[in-house]
């Protein structure tokens, strides 16, 4: 690498601040020598990336001026678009999980969040709010309470959440039971 950083030693102070404002354009090890050399010349030093690709590493800059990954071509989830100032599509939302018991509720709460998804219920807060109450578990005005996630995050949420409201195993049989 000593050739690169002896490239960029060279460099003017004006050319070495034109490249620290297009840092996103450059690999991560060209990203660190560019860096480090303002540091030596005691020339300021850009802001911090804002995420990295999540295929590839490479930073996100905050001037960074595309909706996708100039190194790999992934596009950029929404939190990243946002603090672009990108507009950002409507969101898409699946339902991921439907329940009708209002204990398991808060337990998929915590999972999601532990796992950072966002996510909306529909119907959590209803389900009592019409006369019949709940019959066998849940309205049968309102429904289920429904989770539902973005569409990118979809798979794994549904996987995060498999087999939670499944019934628990049957007991083996113990072989000393003579009944």
């Amino acid at each position: 690498m000593a050739d690169a950083e002896g490239i960029w030693a060279d460099k003017t102070d004006d050319e070495l601040l034109e490249a620290a404002g297009e840092l996103s354009e450059y690999t991560k090890e060209g990203e660190r020598i560019i860096r480090a050399e303002l540091q030596r010349r005691g020339l300021p030093q850009p802001d911090p990336p804002i995420g990295v690709c999540s295929r590839c590493g490479r930073s996100i800059d905050r001037s960074y001026l595309h909706e996708q990954c100039s190194q790999c071509g992934e596009p950029f989830p929404p939190e990243i678009l946002r603090l672009l100032g990108a507009p950002t599509p409507e969101a898409m939302l699946e339902t991921v999980w439907r329940t009708a018991d209002a204990g398991l509720v808060p337990l998929v709460k915590s999972l999601l969040e532990g796992e950072g998804i966002e996510y909306l219920v529909r119907g959590e807060n209803i389900q009592d709010l019409f006369g019949a109450g709940r019959l066998g578990g849940y309205n049968y005005i309102t429904g289920p309470a429904e989770f539902l996630v973005h569409a990118h995050n979809a798979e794994r949420a549904r996987t995060l959440l498999e087999g939670l409201d499944a019934p628990p195993p049957e007991p083996a049989a113990d072989p000393n039971d003579d009944a």
